[in-house]
């Protein structure tokens, strides 16, 4: 069995249910947050919709300058930037990781702040990244009587 699978099958749940999310969000919900400190939702999507990439090339050691041109490119402002965004950016992990072997995902690698994980444990903390910023998408909306109603389960 492929060990990665599982973890990209609960990512395809994750993305199903955020891109559901999306469908039924309007332009103006985007400005919506938790609070005066807390990120709005153009925000949260915005770095919601390239987490793949990016955790990518933090599971391969890129470098704290090598991350900061990367968010300085990748900021999408719409829905539909959001959306695309998503889902270039998770086929791109899909793409890259493809020939990866049991022994690829064995490999530790060291995150620019210092944290070191193997490529799989990497993949672990995407999922959860991704699902963490699910879930406060969906708080958001719900304190702002915008609760999708979304079943965020299979």
């Amino acid at each position: 069995m492929n060990i990665i699978k599982p973890i990209f099958h609960q990512l395809e749940v994750a993305n199903h249910y955020i891109l559901k999310i999306l469908e039924i969000m309007e332009e103006s919900d985007l400005e919506l947050s938790l609070g005066a400190e807390k990120r709005t939702l153009r925000e949260l999507l915005a770095h919601l919709a390239v987490i793949y990439k990016a955790d990518f090339m933090i599971l391969n050691g890129a470098t704290q300058q090598e991350m900061e041109e990367f968010y300085e490119k990748h900021h999408p402002q719409t829905i539909a930037e959001i959306k695309e965004m998503l889902l270039v950016h998770f086929a791109f992990l899909k793409e890259k990781t493809a020939c990866f072997s049991n022994e690829d995902w064995s490999v530790v690698t060291t995150s620019w702040w210092g944290v070191s994980y193997s490529r799989y444990e990497w993949m672990l903390e995407i999922l959860g990244h991704v699902y963490h910023h699910r879930g406060q998408l969906q708080t958001v909306l719900a304190i702002n009587s915008r609760d999708p109603k979304i079943q965020l389960f299979e």
